[in-house]
């Protein structure tokens, strides 16, 4: 990381910025309510059964991971759009690519800038996504897992926002299609689960006629 100039000035930039705070703080911060309101509706239906069912926190943890999930889907497309369009929009990009850095590091430095940037957002949504451990919904390698899934995912769609942000001149335009791409992809890989979804209800449905 310190062999990469853009990855350092990056970083400088926005860790000195507010725009940074201000996102990690409405990203928490609509977890925390989504999450607050799940474990009181939970705690209401405890005390109406007078009995704890396990499967109510369990979907209450996985509420909350795809609110999560759906949260970084619509944020990660424009963290890297305008990474080259930018540049190219600042008049910029020559100036960095006579320079010593080179395509490759102008790359490498832009994406791990981003992914930095998204892993700490993902990070510190670990204590809402750590109160299923208080009741037993899940485990500990349960909640790990789907972390490193929260960041693998993030690690795709910020190459796809980077990929379109080279192969288009406006950033507007970068964004757009960057926001298509990755719910075309995604689309894409739910279409299997959900025909594999129906085969087993219908399978289930003939089970029992």
């Amino acid at each position: 990381m310190k062999q990469n100039p853009v990855y350092n000035r990056e970083m400088r930039v926005s860790s000195r910025s507010m725009k940074l705070p201000l996102i990690i703080f409405l990203f928490n911060g609509i977890l925390f309510l989504v999450t607050l309101l799940n474990m009181y509706s939970v705690i209401m239906q405890v005390k109406a059964s007078a009995s704890i069912q396990y499967s109510s926190f369990m979907e209450m943890y996985e509420f909350v991971a795809t609110i999560e999930f759906i949260l970084l889907t619509f944020i990660v497309p424009a963290v890297t759009a305008s990474s080259i369009s930018g540049e190219r929009e600042r008049q910029t990009l020559d100036l960095l690519l006579v320079t010593n850095t080179g395509p490759v590091k102008l790359v490498l430095g832009k994406l791990l800038e981003s992914f930095s940037f998204l892993a700490l957002l993902v990070m510190c949504s670990l204590p809402m996504l750590s109160l299923v451990l208080i009741t037993g919904g899940a485990t500990l390698a349960q909640v790990l897992i789907s972390v490193a899934f929260l960041l693998l995912t993030a690690l795709a769609a910020l190459s796809v926002g980077l990929v379109c942000s080279s192969l288009f001149q406006r950033t507007v335009t970068s964004t757009v299609v960057s926001y298509l791409s990755v719910f075309a992809l995604g689309l894409v890989t739910l279409l299997p689960l959900w025909y594999d979804v129906k085969r087993i209800g219908d399978l289930y449905d003939a089970m029992n006629i």
